[in-house]
């Protein structure tokens, strides 16, 4: 269930039900299965699959059949959504990954506090879930962020008229979405903005050089970090392991009702005082060395984690990664997103228990010569003495980083995230670190035999236009003036590398921008999206309570900074401003 959490939290990133290479035929993608799609009914838009004037491509003969060039675009209102009523605020929120939809029955807690009082807006983009386009692969031409940006126009048509949105959240590849339609339909020289401002969180940066091995030394750090950090004093001589007590002072919330409530939440097994600490930098070095051989052959653990199953069976993988059970993909996944333990930040029970899980299955796989049997007289179990039983809690490790099904489209994935020059695992497998266009792509899946065949038997499955450039996204191209809130977590994996100082820096003009570092978060800022018995907690409230005072006054931004009411929040949150020094080149 911890993975579940998460991705049931913010429904961001990662993809692990969708249909798999194997299930699809040569030429189309399947319908989408019913958890991909939701259970919620959605009200449905009527849209071109090109904006007006352009013209399709040869084959689609739009006049004889106008239904194979148009689609329903498939978006959700809250209850009470009432655009007549100007004190609720209209806000648009689009997800991440590319191809994570939001379940508008089961929405984080930040966003069922808004829709009490505000119009929330969530739709699935063009081609996911209930957006569904033609299985036909050539349709995947018609699946690209510049589309989405026209769709997202037309929607504020339909169902706002004249009124702009106030706000568009959005959160990792949703903030190429919705930088492309600021820079577009927010030009102040335009009578009406159609957006007003812009929270982007985990807003990503593709086109840093650098940023791929930022990620691997961001998540080497963070497993040092949990290593470290989960352990109650006096070291191995004085473990135990039997009390929580060694918590209090480690955990944010250690002293309420959301300590240990839960399923999956902080108890007295997460106690790593039992792990030698001189075994600490040899788990590190062993880490820092496979992640970059997990990319050079898989683009990244989400591929190895999605296709397991498959890969069991394929000999390359089996030569290099064969003494590594799924658990094992599934904790490095998870380091990639929940960030690490900061003793300047926030610390909630929500991501200890997990992060313990995912320390201990990545020490038994990488400091053990037998990963399947664990003894405690098996290193790195050797200092597990009295009460401690350390081979119990890696059980129950393994048993949370078991992946879970999620509402995530692989269609929307594979294609969004190639095309729109986001995804990784493509250009890290074809060791392009730039530009390269489609027929590339062609002439790289055209070699069906050797180490990488697995991977390249996965991007047969994208449509394919040879002619089309694709570039690593850099927003700095989409520049523009709407008042804009960037928040980043600083032991956020995915945007390693000064991706979010960049974008601040380079897409966003002076005066009306702000950048926010939660020390500790991970991908998901799972501040957001904690609760207590019964409902909402403090710190979500709280949270909600910053982004809405943002929305509210976004014109002057410098005086949002200043309030004396906000200074407190950040305080409370353990943010870092860094509004001033993100104008100056990042360090990386």
């Amino acid at each position: 269930m911890a993975m579940r959490c998460i991705i049931i939290g913010w429904l961001f990133l990662f993809s692990s039900g969708a249909a798999s290479a194997a299930e699809r035929s040569a030429d189309k993608w399947p319908e989408p299965s019913s958890s991909e799609a939701g259970e919620a009914k959605a009200t449905k838009l009527k849209l071109s699959l090109l904006p007006k004037g352009a013209k399709f491509p040869e084959g689609f003969n739009c006049e004889a059949k106008p239904a194979s060039c148009q689609f329903d675009l498939a978006y959700f209102l809250n209850d009470g959504f009432n655009p007549a009523n100007k004190n609720r605020l209209n806000i648009l929120f689009i997800a991440g990954g590319p191809g994570a939809m939001v379940d508008p029955q089961s929405p984080n807690p930040t966003f069922n506090l808004w829709t009490k009082k505000h119009n929330l807006v969530y739709f699935h983009a063009r081609g996911m879930g209930q957006s569904k386009l033609d299985g036909d692969k050539r349709y995947d031409q018609f699946m690209r962020v510049d589309y989405v940006v026209e769709d997202i126009e037309n929607l504020r048509a339909k169902i706002l008229g004249d009124r702009p949105w106030d706000a568009i959240y959005a959160h990792s590849w949703g903030t190429v979405v919705a930088q492309r339609y600021a820079a577009k339909y927010g030009k102040p020289k335009l009578i009406e903005p159609k957006v007003k401002s812009l929270i982007l969180s985990g807003p990503v940066d593709r086109h840093l050089a650098n940023s791929q091995n930022a990620r691997v030394r961001t998540v080497t750090a963070n497993f040092k970090m949990i290593y470290d950090y989960f352990r109650s004093a006096g070291g191995d001589e004085q473990c135990t392991c039997v009390s929580n007590g060694f918590l209090k002072p480690l955990l944010t919330d250690a002293g309420n009702e959301q300590a240990g409530t839960f399923e999956d939440r902080a108890d007295k097994t997460d106690n790593l005082c039992y792990l030698k600490m001189a075994d600490s930098k040899k788990i590190t070095d062993n880490l820092e060395k496979i992640l970059p051989e997990i990319d050079s052959f898989y683009g990244s653990a989400d591929q190895i984690v999605d296709n397991f199953d498959r890969l069991k069976h394929d000999s390359a993988f089996q030569k290099h990664f064969g003494r590594f059970d799924l658990s094992f993909f599934v904790a490095l996944r998870y380091l990639q997103l929940t960030g690490a333990p900061d003793k300047s930040g926030l610390v909630f029970s929500v991501d200890s228990h997990s992060q313990v899980s995912a320390a201990l299955v990545i020490v038994q796989q990488l400091a053990t010569p037998n990963p399947e049997l664990c003894t405690v007289k098996t290193s790195p179990f050797a200092a597990a003495q009295g009460l401690c039983d350390g081979c119990a809690r890696l059980a129950k490790a393994q048993k949370d980083m078991m992946p879970h099904d999620d509402r995530t489209s692989l269609r929307g994935q594979y294609v969004f995230g190639v095309y729109d020059g986001v995804t990784r695992w493509l250009p890290a497998v074809m060791e392009k670190s730039g530009c390269f266009a489609g027929k590339d792509i062609t002439e790289f899946v055209s070699h069906g035999s050797g180490e990488k065949k697995f991977v390249r038997d996965q991007a047969k499955q994208i449509g394919i236009v040879p002619g089309e450039q694709i570039c690593p996204w850099d927003p700095a191209k989409f520049r523009h003036a709407v008042p804009t809130l960037l928040l980043k977590g600083s032991r956020d994996t995915v945007v390693a590398g000064c991706q979010a100082e960049d974008f601040f820096r380079n897409g966003l003009t002076d005066d009306r921008r702000a950048l926010f570092e939660f020390r500790g978060m991970g991908h998901d800022l799972s501040v957001a999206r904690l609760s207590k018995p019964g409902g909402v907690s403090d710190w979500a409230e709280k949270f909600a309570d910053l982004l809405e005072t943002f929305i509210k006054k976004p014109d002057d931004v410098a005086k949002f900074r200043t309030d004396k009411r906000i200074e407190g929040m950040i305080e409370k949150f353990k943010i870092t401003d860094q509004t001033v020094a993100a104008k100056k080149p990042c360090n990386t």
